[in-house]
């Protein structure tokens, strides 16, 4: 569905939940499936580990399994990989790079079908963010909050496997670039080894029949 917003040394793939699988699920990985009660869940985990190993074939490590922290229910990749996996309506996508290559992927979709409270703007956007929010019409307004949400979300899913550290939503401030589908970010706070507060660094954003992906990697 969605073309790569990466270059060609990380591996992304995005697959439509209503398909079966290219990838069957390694042995490992169907037994933590089992233990899954919910069958959205079961399909969610199915597809989105179909799309890590696709997204590894490029790499010759498809039969590596991917499995979950029980505690950060992060994926745990192959030592020397980097990845993201994300999942939201019907679709799932994964992308990973080499260690060597790339220090961190973050990945987000999110279904622009599911309304969402404008109210939560208070909780995920600084003073800034809402300030520009403020100068749109409602329906751009929306829009904005959505893709500065699943911005903030893929920095966390970038940054915390390499550093450890707990972003919340307003550790960042995301300026949204609509002409280029870019977006930059502000940390407010260091992530332990990886970056200072006051880092800054910029992401991509794409919207296809109402599903929008965010991506960053370092």
């Amino acid at each position: 569905m969605f073309p790569s917003p990466f270059p060609e040394y990380i591996s992304f793939f995005c697959a439509d939940l209503s398909t079966p699988p290219v990838f069957p699920l390694l042995p490992e990985e169907d037994k933590f499936l089992k233990t899954l009660s919910s069958s959205i869940r079961q399909t969610e985990f199915s597809h989105g580990r179909c799309c890590a190993h696709q997204a590894l074939a490029k790499f010759k490590l498809e039969s590596e399994p991917i499995l979950r922290n029980a505690e950060t229910r992060e994926p745990c990749w192959p030592d020397r990989v980097r990845g993201s996996i994300t999942h939201s309506g019907e679709y799932a996508a994964a992308a990973v790079g080499l260690a060597d290559d790339v220090s961190g992927i973050g990945i987000d979709l999110e279904s622009l079908y599911r309304v969402v409270d404008f109210n939560i703007s208070r909780h995920v956007c600084v003073e800034k963010e809402l300030e520009w929010l403020n100068t749109l019409p409602p329906d751009q307004a929306n829009r904005g909050l959505r893709i500065i949400f699943s911005a903030k979300e893929s920095i966390f899913k970038c940054l915390f496997p390499i550093s450890k550290t707990y972003l919340y939503f307003k550790d960042a401030t995301v300026t949204i670039d609509e002409a280029s589908d870019e977006f930059t970010f502000t940390l407010s706070r260091e992530c332990s080894g990886v970056t200072e507060a006051g880092f800054r660094h910029s992401g991509k954003f794409s919207i296809i029949d109402k599903m929008l992906l965010t991506a960053i990697y370092l």
